[in-house]
């Protein structure tokens, strides 16, 4: 058990450390042509927490459907914000540490093959933390979390690419 924390953690370290190397060229006329992905926004978010929730309840072998509704939304909500604490990181020395620049300023943050592995590294250990002691199958929580995550970032990157198109 300690190895995983331990594993868990390194990751995370690892992760938070490497994205503040990470740099990207901008053009400040970005426009949305269709609709940005904050208006659908809502819509992959209840859609996400359901079929996370589903999946560990029926996979993972969590019963208590209000306990991981919680702690998924919970986990979520952080992998979430992670993206934007980082990007009003690198707004520092231009105009300070600032959330609110950090969602509006630029194309909003779109998925990507980054954010499935920032959805994991973030998700796994507060999902699975959180709700092992509810299970008896441990290992299958940790794969349905995994899975649910993979499915729910590649629904949502599929319904982005779909509705919500931008051009420089």
């Amino acid at each position: 058990m300690r190895k995983n924390r331990f594993l868990c953690l390194t990751l995370i370290f690892i992760f938070t450390f490497s994205i503040f190397e990470i740099s990207a060229s901008a053009n400040s006329s970005w426009h949305w042509v269709t609709t940005s992905p904050m208006t659908i926004f809502p819509f992959v978010v209840l859609l996400t927490l359901f079929l996370e929730t589903l999946a560990i309840k029926k996979f993972g072998g969590v019963s208590n459907v209000k306990k991981v509704l919680i702690i998924v939304s919970i986990a979520n909500l952080l992998s979430f914000l992670a993206p934007y604490i980082e990007r009003a990181y690198r707004f520092i020395p231009t105009s300070g540490f600032s959330i609110s620049a950090a969602f509006n300023k630029g194309p909003y943050y779109i998925v990507l093959a980054g954010y499935l592995w920032l959805t994991i590294i973030i998700e796994l250990p507060v999902t699975y933390f959180l709700l092992y002691k509810d299970t008896q199958k441990k290992r299958k929580l940790a794969v349905t979390i995994v899975s649910a995550n993979i499915l729910t970032t590649l629904l949502v990157a599929v319904i982005e690419r779909l509705l919500c198109i931008g051009s420089w």
